[in-house]
């Protein structure tokens, strides 16, 4: 019976309405980003039987694999293309990615009939037919770079080309083996107002790779800062530290710019130690696909991140961690003990998760009128700043570094005046606390 009223008494400390509030927040909050992501995840594949194309070509075998695709089920979008300036054209035409049928698709088509081959890895194939795909880059997003685009084009070209060639001549075995695969994918990719010819899939690879480890380094970085500067405040103003330091003769906002620097260096020194780790770890892991991409294309398209670049990303950086300290402050100085100090973690780690697990694998702009809810939190444009500085979206990270710089204003006010009164030493968040002492007050007048 002993150990039954231990287990009972342990299970009440332990849980708290903080500990049981922070569980319902943390799985409303992954139920959330579920929906938000499964929604995406939705949009992508219902885009995925839409080709939006451009035929060039005024022969019979462009139009009979147009009649093919369609009979297959895709939803086939034509435009016209005019020039070889593809970043107007998808500017003008609002559009995303494009397959263009060349003026020489009939004859090469012709050629395929005439059993035409070319020699390819030592052997001889049946000389494929070239078709063009153009794609924009939007994202460094998962979702945003999961380029299906190019797949579902060469499957259905591929499809609807054998459909043509095998109505139009009585192929023998070894004909349809030398036809397998009929298309030449001859791919341009579109990034911020520049172009060049290499794959969409191979860059975007490259990217989500080199961009994967920012946000990892934002998020720790953030709640390891925020762990130590609210422990700090918080043991100390539980074993009384706090209203002996305040109380020497030392002015108080010497006190507060001693914590927030302090706690400034160390997360910096363990930012920088991270990002080193992280960029080695990433050379390994993208060398071969670094290797498979022309160099000379990543950097024409921009792709790397320039000096000034990483400078602007450490200035999203930087405020991220002022705002996490000037709030950790606030919410130490709230703590009645150790246990509730780990309790008033929940707002900083659900302000970091949410932002950190959306940049992963959406594209804050693609979420209508949720992004304004993702852009009210501050650390929202710091998961965005890489993504906003590759693909030239300037507008949005200056928005968001200004964004950033009130809300320090705001919460820098709020952790100063706290300090400077003498609310420091009475204010705590009791969470129902109040009442059981009222109870117990009560209890103990009958």
């Amino acid at each position: 019976m002993k150990f039954v009223y231990l287990l009972k008494k342990e299970l009440k400390e332990l849980l708290t309405l903080t500990t049981i509030l922070t569980l319902v927040v943390s799985v409303v909050a992954l139920i959330a980003l579920g929906g938000v992501m499964g929604n995406v995840m939705e949009e992508t594949t219902e885009n995925a039987d839409k080709i939006t194309l451009c035929n060039k070509d005024s022969g019979s075998y462009s139009k009979a694999v147009i009649e093919a695709l369609v009979t297959a089920g895709y939803e086939v979008n034509e435009i016209e293309i005019s020039s070889d300036d593809y970043v107007e054209e998808l500017n003008s035409k609002d559009i995303s990615d494009v397959v263009i049928i060349p003026e020489t698709f009939s004859s090469q088509i012709e050629d395929v009939l005439a059993g035409k081959t070319v020699e390819k890895d030592g052997e001889k194939v049946i000389a494929p037919v070239d078709v063009e795909y153009v794609t924009r880059m939007n994202s460094l997003s998962i979702t945003g770079n999961a380029d299906v685009g190019s797949t579902v084009a060469l499957s259905a070209i591929e499809g609807a080309v054998k459909s043509v060639v095998y109505a139009s001549k009585n192929m023998s075995v070894e004909e349809i083996k030398l036809i397998e695969s009929p298309v030449n994918l001859v791919e341009t990719t579109v990034v911020n107002n520049k172009q060049a010819k290499e794959s969409s899939t191979l860059l975007s690879a490259y990217v989500m790779m080199t961009s994967m480890f920012v946000p990892i380094v934002v998020y720790i970085l953030i709640i390891y800062s925020s762990q130590m500067i609210m422990n700090a405040v918080a043991t100390e103003k539980i074993d009384k530290t706090l209203e002996t330091l305040l109380s020497a003769p030392v002015s108080r906002l010497s006190v507060l710019s001693a914590k927030m620097i302090a706690a400034t260096i160390v997360s910096a020194v363990y930012a920088v130690g991270f990002m080193v780790g992280y960029s080695y770890m990433m050379d390994g892991m993208t060398g071969s696909i670094a290797g498979a991409v022309d160099s000379s294309v990543i950097s024409e398209l921009g792709l790397k991140m320039s000096v000034g670049g990483y400078i602007l990303l450490g200035a999203q950086m930087f405020l991220s961690l002022l705002i996490t300290l000037a709030i950790s402050l606030i919410l130490g100085a709230l703590a009645k003990d150790a246990k509730s100090s780990q309790s008033l973690l929940m707002p900083i780690m659900f302000m970091a998760m949410v932002p950190y697990m959306l940049s992963m694998f959406v594209d804050f702009k693609t979420l209508g009128a949720l992004k304004w809810v993702m852009y009210a939190i501050p650390y929202t444009h710091t998961f965005m700043a890489q993504s906003n500085i590759i693909l030239g979206d300037m507008t949005t990270y200056f928005g968001g570094l200004v964004y950033q710089i009130v809300m320090l204003a705001i919460f820098m006010t709020l952790a100063v005046r706290l300090f400077m009164s003498d609310k420091i030493f009475t204010i705590s968040l009791d969470f129902g606390q109040k009442k059981n002492k009222y109870a117990a007050k009560k209890n103990k007048k009958a």
